[in-house]
């Protein structure tokens, strides 16, 4: 790092917290930790860089798994990470998958909505860690943010029971009115905890970032809260240190709105080093084995504003079950509806389509309304396997011829590069795999293979 950590800064945590402090600001001059969580969906072989395995993490549950890494791969030229087969996230961060079994759900939550949800690596988390029929909501407002938040969510087969919005909190509200049983705001932040990786975060830094951070923390939660049904959770994360942004937020939430604290002290002892207040959970570098994280949880006590009664919205399309039947590489359809949207087969639930329909009445921008099915890229050629599709459990891909890459390979792949084979391939769509995991698909034309690895994703080293 070329900037020094900022003297203010260093300044605020020693009157903050004079017991840390020191050691919190030498850490900040180290690198960075770095920790990956496995995708549960899939089946691997061997663990992805199992040779720098430096720790598990310790407070994941069971039915999840994380490690530490001794040093920093470059992950972009591993064809698993591009298929999604697991996910590089600091272990700070997957401290939500540590209170999440004693958040005390009263029923379990049907619609749940992770705000600030980009790049997606809480959003993954939030969709394993979910019951399978809650549908989520995920957005994103800046457009950069929303198509690496749209590609992750995809690659995690998390576009099953999953919308993913690109819009202002505001707007939202008027779709999501006290309708929300969770909500998880990892609000937009001074991002003091990353100061280890992120060399911007230190130019940045300033007492007046802080303050606007303040404020717009405060308008994103003001819209949250309207988004909460009676006995909601809210989730609240920063990573950030300051108690302006932590724990006097949640105060101003607590004076503010109908709302009650979950404590979540008793889950200090299970993370080394966190430290709890009376208001969440702090991780801070050097003390923790991760980055800075803030954790708090709020449940609503009464109604915040009442909704007006909805309009009746226009359905979308149905896709008829005939139309289904000709698609030889979908699996046997579940009792989900499917609907065309565009140029392109979705799968929903009645649920989801609701909603759809009526944000689509709103004008909202909808980045991915659901899992997709099919597209039709030429009109003449019919529907064609979607990417989304690849990466879920509907895909059936025994009924399409499949080509295994070495890692050369794999990558050119990635690349978006034409494949050539030695002997002749079936004609038609081929499933492109690398350690038994698909990667994408391409077109055969029997010696050649066109590349269909969709261009947004495709690898630039």
């Amino acid at each position: 790092m070329q900037t020094p950590v900022p003297s203010d800064l260093i300044a605020k945590l020693a009157q903050a917290y004079p017991e840390h402090a020191s050691r919190i600001v030498e850490t900040l001059e180290t690198p960075p930790s770095v920790s990956l969580r496995l995708n549960s969906a899939r089946t691997l072989s061997a663990r992805p860089f199992a040779e720098l395995e430096d720790g598990t993490i310790p407070w994941l549950p069971a039915e999840l798994e994380g490690y530490w890494l001794s040093e920093r791969p470059t992950f972009a030229l591993d064809p698993l990470w591009h298929a999604g087969a697991y996910y590089v996230q600091d272990a700070s961060a997957m401290t939500l998958a540590t209170i999440w079994e004693q958040l005390d759900w009263h029923t379990p939550p049907r619609l749940a909505l992770d705000l600030c949800a980009a790049p997606g690596g809480k959003s993954t988390l939030l969709r394993d860690l979910l019951p399978k029929e809650t549908l989520l909501v995920s957005n994103e407002i800046l457009p950069k943010r929303c198509k690496i938040l749209v590609e992750n969510m995809v690659k995690w087969c998390c576009a099953d029971q999953m919308i993913i919005t690109q819009e202002e909190p505001q707007r939202l509200t008027a779709l999501l009115l006290g309708a929300c049983d969770l909500i998880l705001v990892d609000a937009p932040c001074s991002g003091e905890g990353l100061m280890r990786r992120d060399e911007e975060a230190r130019r940045m830094w300033s007492p007046q970032l802080i303050a606007d951070c303040v404020t717009r923390q405060r308008a994103i939660l003001q819209e949250a809260m309207r988004m909460l049904a009676p006995e909601g959770i809210l989730l609240y994360a920063t990573c950030t240190l300051n108690q302006e942004e932590n724990d006097q937020m949640v105060q101003w939430l607590l004076d503010h709105y109908p709302c009650e604290l979950i404590d979540l002290f008793r889950f200090a002892e299970r993370i080394t080093g966190a430290y709890a207040t009376s208001y969440g959970l702090h991780l801070w570098p050097g003390i923790v084995r991760g980055e800075g994280q803030y954790l708090a949880a709020l449940r609503l006590t009464d109604i915040v504003e009442t909704p007006s009664e909805a309009r009746k919205a226009k359905g979308l399309t149905r896709t008829s079950r005939q139309e289904l039947a000709g698609l030889s590489w979908l699996s046997e359809p579940t009792s989900a509806d499917y609907f065309t949207i565009g140029d392109r087969i979705y799968q929903l639930t009645p649920e989801a389509a609701l909603l759809l329909a009526t944000a689509y009445r709103e004008h909202l921008a909808v980045a991915t309304p659901g899992l997709e099915i099919a597209s039709m890229r030429h009109q003449a050629k019919g529907y064609e396997p979607s990417f989304a599709l690849l990466h879920h459990k509907l895909y059936d891909a025994i009924k399409l011829p499949s080509l295994e890459l070495p890692l050369e390979e794999a990558l050119r792949y990635l690349r978006g590069e034409a494949l050539t084979t030695e002997s002749s391939t079936e004609r038609g769509f081929t499933t492109i795999t690398y350690r038994g995991i698909p990667l994408g698909l391409a077109h055969s034309t029997g010696s050649r293979l066109n590349n269909l690895y969709p261009k947004p994703y495709r690898l630039r080293i």
